[in-house]
């Protein structure tokens, strides 16, 4: 009883910051059910598409020529390229549209009940207009008072395909967004004029080929009644746990198709289905601190989620972790030393503190500070920064690692650019960066990572994989080296993360951390742990690397606009690490007992 999948249809701006805000929540909204879903790993597969929801998959290629929505999009950008000027203002060298028609299930469930269930479907339209020309446009200024770098205006649109009310819709943006971008790059000149700068120009906007590709279409169609059943069956497990105060599984699916036409030639249409599952539990210790865990699952089609059963037993173990950091021992001491972070927590740690700065992002001008140059590995290009036993590479062609499905996969990047896997560590040395179509001195075109929202895009990851070429340690030989370099740094202990959650701290916080003492290997659960900073720097002093390779699937990015990312990573032992024991008051425990436990 999964979703089907059928052929068939979809069913003023101005530099104030007020404007921005309204459009950002506009945007933001689309967004809403999928903002705080973080896919930490799956294992398994069909359940979700098996015994939970049906799903067959059927699809219909959309001609350029004959799809309404891109046709509508074509004969507006042609009329706006050719007509489109204000006075003696600049004309537009480069138009782009953008049409989001998203179709969205949202239902989550507690303690047994349903709690929420919304189906919604709406369509949205950006339209980017830059005036100047490609080395210097209204782009890349956030004004003299730094009041943002976004560009185009985003608006609702009709539902229908109909042709007269989309090109409607994309007039009254592109007037929107062509007035604002003359009189951004007006204000740009100004600020320019009396500035020199050290260095040739770098353009603001990279030239590139016109892309045209489309996909076939999908249309979701899913039984509600059972998914939201599933659900609470999902959520009456935590009945089984006294110790667990608050817990909910939510369950989301989204199919968007995203149009592209530019003045460029291109015409792209890209279907994404993406489903989300998450369940969450918290607790309260004797002495008051909270103790929450997620457990998310994340895919790109029905077929590729785990099974009911599996996500039964995921949701089961789940419940026995909290239950057991309730009575965990608090980290009584702060740690300075050597930290082996296993599976999931590995991940993460690449995800928050190396996938960044392998991108190259090159920022604003305007504002009170200098321009911002993104990375900061940039002056390493072609020196080492990992050990020399670690390769990184980028993917977005790639759909699946050994058996197991990728949702980081993608056609065309959100820009309209053609995917292009791109090698950026090799042996430990830093070949290449992630761009977008922003230019920056050595790096002039993109190379398909310009992702996020419309007029905000940045160079991003898609598939991120670190993997070890060589001298990859099991996890016992992890474990008997980081007791070793434990000693050689005359500690009783080292420790061991498992799983790292939030967004605190330089790789998040601690959820399952353990001292691993070096007298006798033995593992010890504790809380409360907080982790200080991680530099990228510090990745070049990496002590081991597993033979292991975790894969988590992550929704990353603005709040309320995730990007759909995989990052595939062996465990690690990093050479220092420092931990701080909780410190501040708690909140005081629950006065009386679950009623449901009180009898």
């Amino acid at each position: 009883m999964k979703p089907s999948m059928k052929s068939g249809s979809p069913g003023t701006t101005s530099s104030s910051s007020l404007k921005q805000s309204r459009r950002a929540a506009l945007f933001s909204a689309w967004f809403m059910a999928s903002a705080v879903l973080i896919s930490i790993g799956q294992s398994g597969k069909g359940g979700l598409g098996t015994q939970v929801l049906t799903a067959t998959q059927t699809r219909t290629a959309a001609a350029v020529t004959s799809d309404p929505v891109l046709k509508a999009m074509g004969d507006e950008l042609d009329r706006s390229i050719s007509e489109l000027k204000l006075n003696d203002l600049d004309k537009p060298y480069f138009i782009q549209y953008i049409v989001y028609d998203d179709e969205d299930f949202t239902a989550s469930s507690t303690f047994g009940a349903l709690s929420r269930s919304s189906q919604t479907h709406q369509r949205l339209v950006h339209s980017q207009v830059r005036v100047g020309g490609y080395d210097f446009d209204n782009t890349g200024f956030t004004g003299a008072r730094g009041s943002g770098a976004s560009t185009g205006v985003l608006a609702q649109a009709a539902l229908d395909d109909n042709y007269d009310a989309l090109r409607h819709s994309l007039w009254l943006a592109t007037d929107s967004a062509y007035k604002s971008a003359v009189e951004t790059i007006a204000q740009k000149r100004a600020y320019t004029q009396n500035r020199t700068t050290q260095e040739d120009p770098v353009p603001d906007f990279s030239k590139e080929k016109a892309t045209t590709t489309t996909a076939a279409k999908m249309k979701m169609q899913l039984d509600r009644t059972k998914v939201e059943n599933q659900l609470r069956e999902w959520s009456k497990i935590f009945r089984d746990f006294p110790a667990v105060q608050t817990s909910s599984v939510s369950y989301h699916a989204r199919l968007n198709h995203r149009y592209i036409a530019n003045s460029e030639g291109s015409r792209t249409l890209e279907p994404q289905l993406l489903i989300a599952l998450q369940a969450n539990a918290s607790t309260q210790a004797a002495d008051g601190m909270t103790v929450n865990i997620s457990l998310p699952f994340s895919a790109r089609s029905f077929d590729d989620m785990p099974s009911t059963q599996e996500v039964s037993n995921a949701i089961r173990q789940m419940a026995k972790d909290v239950t057991m950091l309730r009575t965990a021992p608090v980290l009584d001491a702060n740690y300075s030393g050597p930290a082996l972070l296993v599976g999931q927590a590995a991940t993460e740690m690449f995800a928050r503190v190396l996938a960044p700065n392998l991108t190259e992002e090159r920022g604003p001008i305007g504002g009170r500070g200098a321009q911002s140059t993104g990375s900061a590995l940039l002056d390493r290009m072609n020196r080492p920064v990992l050990p020399a036993n670690i390769s990184v590479y980028d993917d977005p062609t790639q759909m699946k690692a050994g058996d197991k499905p990728l949702i980081g996969f993608y056609k065309v990047d959100d820009q309209g650019i053609p995917a292009q896997r791109i090698s950026l560590v090799e042996d430990g040395l830093l070949t290449n960066l992630l761009t977008s179509r922003r230019p920056s001195k050595d790096r002039i075109q993109s190379n398909g990572h310009g992702r996020g929202i419309p007029g905000r895009e940045t160079a991003q990851i898609s598939n991120f994989v670190v993997k070890a070429d060589k001298d990859a340690k099991s996890y016992e030989e992890l474990k008997q080296e980081l007791m070793k370099l434990a000693k050689d740094e005359r500690l009783d202990y080292g420790i061991m993360i498992k799983q790292l959650s939030g967004n605190q701290g330089s790789i998040g916080t601690p959820v399952l951390t353990y001292k691993v003492y070096v007298a006798d290997g033995r593992e010890e659960l504790v809380r409360g742990a907080t982790a200080g900073t991680l530099t990228v720097q510090s990745l070049r002093h990496i002590q081991a690397v597993g033979s292991d390779s975790f894969i988590a699937n992550r929704l990353v990015g603005t709040q309320n606009a995730e990007t759909a990312t995989t990052v595939i990573a062996p465990s690690v032992i990093l050479e220092e690490l420092g931990l701080d024991r909780p410190s501040g008051t708690q909140q005081k425990p629950a006065t009386l007992t679950n009623p449901y436990f009180s009898n």
